[in-house]
């Protein structure tokens, strides 16, 4: 990721943004721009590093094609995904159904744990597996179940990603425990949690999604899965097409496109949070998906390398 960096030649101090972007596994190449003799303001900094970051996207597609990862980061991701799946299919149905349901339970309480929830890994699980329902907050309760209901619905969808698909899913997620917007696109300005960029005016999220979608098509001919759902889930959050649940939603999508591609899905750990929106931020600052397709590829590392095993 860019960064800025000094170079001390006598009594002068010169400014320059740098990046380390990846050539092979093990290899990495620094591309460094000149900004002058001054320290730019904040201000300056985040329009001189979007434009460094376009350049350095530029560069990467003459390395790699047009690809977040380098070629040694999507064969390795590949072996581990093939290799997953052939413990998978070896192993009986009660532990698949096992391994699967424990996806379920540590996926709901994190991904709505990450937005607030008050319940425990160990109530979403008694509450997912045995229905006992603890004296938490009652939105809490529902969203879990939803979240539940939500995923595993997206897991037998074979229809298309669109417009439609994704309200129902946004429907289905909140219509218990937020009715009034549940399914429907915002009506009032919202904010990205901890971010200083705008999300789009509700008047325009029609169009957004719009072309949100129609880039979708285009890059899904270009990008590998992972960086296709690292795409799909960061283009959302910017955008926020819904007054809430963002977040959540897009994580959904995220997994809904890893598992019809044939890859494991993915959790995001509570615990990963900061670093989690941090990395969103630095999207949102690039406009582009590359931080998160870089922090997803260790996840899926962290998750499948030796699951099953």
């Amino acid at each position: 990721m860019a960064y800025l960096t000094t170079f001390k030649r006598g009594s002068k101090v010169y400014y320059y943004l740098a990046e380390n972007i990846p050539v092979a596994k093990g290899t990495r190449k620094q591309i460094r721009k000149y900004l002058g003799e001054k320290k730019p303001s904040e201000t300056k900094l985040q329009v001189l590093m979007g434009q460094f970051e376009e350049e350095i996207q530029k560069e990467l597609i003459k390395l790699h094609g047009f690809h977040y990862l380098t070629p040694d980061e999507i064969k390795e991701i590949n072996e581990i995904n093939t290799a997953f799946w052939k413990r998978y299919n070896a192993v009986n149905e009660v532990v698949q159904e096992q391994f699967d349901e424990n996806f379920v339970i540590v996926f709901v309480h994190n991904t709505n744990s990450i937005e607030g929830s008050t319940l425990s890994p160990r109530e979403v699980a008694l509450l997912l597996t045995e229905n006992i329902a603890p004296n938490k907050d009652l939105n809490d309760v529902l969203e879990a179940k939803a979240a539940q209901k939500t995923l595993n619905f997206v897991k037998g969808y074979t229809g298309k990603f669109d417009h439609d698909f994704l309200l129902k899913i946004h429907e289905m997620y909140f219509k218990d425990s937020k009715p009034k917007i549940a399914g429907k696109y915002k009506t009032h300005q919202n904010l990205v949690r901890g971010s200083q960029f705008e999300t789009t005016p509700p008047q325009f999220v029609l169009t957004d999604i719009k072309n949100y979608f129609k880039e979708y098509i285009e890059l899904n001919k270009k990008l590998h899965p992972l960086e296709l759902a690292a795409w799909a889930h960061w283009k959302l959050v910017r955008i926020h097409p819904f007054q809430d649940g963002n977040g959540r939603t897009a994580r959904i999508v995220m997994n809904h496109i890893m598992h019809k591609n044939g890859y494991g899905m993915l959790d995001i750990k509570t615990q990963e949070k900061k670093a989690y929106f941090k990395t969103l931020e630095k999207c949102h600052y690039n406009n582009n998906a590359r931080a998160l397709a870089i922090r997803l590829v260790r996840r899926f590392k962290k998750q499948y390398q030796n699951a099953l095993k």
